[in-house]
């Protein structure tokens, strides 16, 4: 048995022959997520989504990926565009900031502050931080 790695440097797993059948049973993990329609719609946040507090306080309370496919929900909105089913859905909708309707998502334009039900994920200095930020912020 050999541990060396392939000369051209793309190691590939070896094609099973249930991979080669048509309508072998694929992990649904695989299966290719639908489109859906996104539309932007004027929110009561106080922050774009390209502001920093966005990237510093909501990745801390719902995660990067999370905010990650918002961001890109509110650029697709913006532009018109589908995007597959966001990974990340039920926790965005919990949120408060994406909500299903009518066979499409709708997300806001601008973010609200962090909720104070999800403040408790924030470690002491960031908590400290925020409540810094929030005051000094018209």
């Amino acid at each position: 048995m050999s541990s060396e790695a392939p000369v051209g440097g793309l190691a590939r797993p070896p094609e099973t022959e249930a991979a080669a059948h048509a309508g072998a049973s694929v992990r649904p993990t695989v299966r290719i997520r639908p489109l859906v329609p996104v539309v932007v719609e004027p929110g009561p946040g106080r922050f774009e989504a390209s502001d920093s507090y966005v990237r510093r306080f909501w990745v801390a309370a719902i995660g990067p990926g999370a905010v990650a496919e918002l961001l890109r929900l509110i650029r697709a909105a913006t532009k018109g565009e589908d995007v597959r089913l966001p990974r990340s859905l039920p926790l965005l909708i919990r949120a408060g900031l994406v909500r299903a309707e009518a066979g499409r998502l709708v997300v806001v334009d601008r973010i609200p502050v962090v909720p104070r039900e999800l403040r408790w994920r924030f470690p002491p200095s960031l908590a400290a931080d925020h409540s810094r930020w929030i005051s000094s912020r018209p």
